[in-house]
């Protein structure tokens, strides 16, 4: 493992201490994460890459006892020079360490609670680590100044509003709001950008760093995106299957010193380059487009109970044909997720007209809405809320067959089933498996394989590589240009 002599090397400036750690799976008596040493100095910016079901995610949450019980941990965690697991023992208890680390997980909207307003939940973050009531001046005061350092325009109309009424990088900036309400000593962000588009990427990464800086907080950022940790990282630590496989600083990163899969994970950023481009030739247009919209409009109240409302898409036309790939491009809020949710009759516009294959969606019958909602097929931005946690995945994609393919005997469902999930690169075994036990970007190869499931005229997908590795990024973007090949898939 290539290590990386440091300048911070005296004890007291150590955070987080780990030796030889371990976390396993108590029935099966199987390491999931296996051995791991490393330190995290005060005031750095420690990133964790890895790809899918790497382990990064679970070292990074279970070593504060975020994890499942049914977890089995060995070795000792150190936070700022005191001993919180001993030989697999944890010895202090999470709520004790709660107002000293803030965490920033995943999906920013199930880190929210959806019926509460956003000020009110900031306010009860503050009232929890600073005792200050959530209906006084003081508090929400506050929350204001919170809301304003995270880039939340206009704090006092914002305060008002519910989750579902921000675009996911404004959840995600709530979210560190929520964080930062505590003044923790450690930040621990976990795949805080995965949903999200490049460019709100990037502004919520330096959101991140910036305010660690001011505040002089630690920073432990996890990510399946090595270039985004090139560029902010102190340090990086490499996962791949349970194990640290390099820690060094991507400022003076030597490849000859590096594991062979770090070294791919550098040339993976080359690569997948390769895949973007879909040679048009290959499109061979029909005349008939399959959509067609004009003078689509959407707008989305500003505040609750308040007239008029903001602006989300205008006058928006839009012609897509068979085997056409027609991208998106706009930062977080400019409307993107909206339109696709028009296109695939999850929401309706304010005006507008709207055809597919000639007739008008809005006048469908509803043997025809059944049609084209298996033709119309959507790979969600949210691998974690697109998937029912009570399904395993048999039933969640045998669910989309019973609905729009009931004549498939149970043998053929289980044959394709275990072919679509192939063809996402997991095993078939995973047929058995809940979303929970699979990591996000495992999830978002499951929503794809679901989605491809009915055979449908069009896939909208809606940020589909954002939550995987560079790897697994080509690995889809070749389904997806084998799938327009071969179907003519739009």
């Amino acid at each position: 493992m290539a290590q990386v002599s440091e300048k911070l090397n005296h004890k007291e400036e150590i955070i987080l201490d780990v030796e030889n750690y371990s976390v396993g799976l108590k029935k099966i008596k199987k390491s999931i994460v296996e051995a791991v040493s490393f330190s995290v100095f005060k005031g750095e910016i420690f990133g964790v890459a890895g790809e899918s079901g790497s382990g990064k995610t679970l070292l990074t949450l279970s070593m504060f006892g975020l994890h499942n019980a049914s977890h089995l941990n060995t070795g000792d965690v150190s936070f700022d020079l005191n001993k919180i697991i001993q030989s697999g023992v944890r010895v202090v208890q999470t709520k004790k360490l709660a107002l000293r680390i803030g965490f920033i997980l995943q999906d920013p909207f199930s880190s929210l609670n959806p019926s509460v307003k956003i000020g009110k939940q900031i306010g009860e973050a503050i009232y929890l680590a600073q005792g200050k009531k959530p209906k006084s001046i003081e508090n929400r005061s506050l929350v204001y100044k919170l809301l304003s350092e995270v880039g939340i325009p206009d704090p006092e109309n914002s305060y008002e509003q519910y989750p579902d009424q921000f675009s996911g990088g404004m959840r995600q900036r709530i979210v560190i709001a929520i964080a930062l309400s505590q003044d923790p000593d450690l930040l621990i962000a976990d795949e805080p950008t995965t949903a999200l588009d490049a460019s709100t990427q990037r502004k919520i990464i330096d959101l991140i760093i910036d305010r660690s800086r001011q505040r002089g907080l630690t920073v432990i950022l996890v990510s399946h995106n090595i270039a985004l940790l090139q560029a902010t990282a102190d340090r990086i630590a490499v996962m791949k299957s349970g194990k640290v496989l390099d820690i060094f600083n991507p400022k003076k990163i030597k490849l000859n010193e590096l594991n062979s899969y770090t070294k791919a994970l550098f040339e993976g950023l080359k690569n997948v380059k390769k895949h973007v481009r879909i040679d048009q030739k290959q499109q061979n247009l029909s005349s008939l487009p399959l959509i067609e919209m004009k003078n689509i409009q959407k707008s989305f109240p500003s505040r609750i109970l308040q007239r008029g409302g903001n602006f989300s898409l205008s006058n928006i036309n839009l012609e897509i044909f068979p085997g056409e790939v027609v991208g998106f491009l706009g930062e977080s809020g400019s409307g993107k997720s909206t339109l696709a949710s028009i296109i695939t009759k999850l929401s309706s516009p304010n005006s507008g007209s709207y055809s597919y294959k000639g007739q008008n969606v809005f006048s469908f019958k509803k043997s025809e809405i059944r049609q084209f909602k298996s033709d119309v097929q959507m790979v969600f931005q949210d691998p974690y809320g697109s998937l029912n946690p009570r399904y395993n995945i048999r039933n969640a994609i045998s669910e989309a067959l019973l609905i729009h393919k009931p004549g498939l005997s149970k043998p053929s469902r289980e044959e394709r089933i275990i072919q679509l999930l192939t063809d996402v690169g997991l095993d078939g075994s995973a047929m058995e498996k809940f979303p929970h036990e699979f990591s996000g970007g495992q999830r978002q190869r499951i929503a794809i394989a679901r989605a491809m499931s009915v055979d449908p005229e069009m896939l909208v997908c809606d940020e589909p590589l954002s939550s995987l590795d560079v790897s697994t990024q080509a690995q889809i973007l070749d389904l997806f240009s084998s799938l327009l090949r071969r179907k003519k898939i739009a």
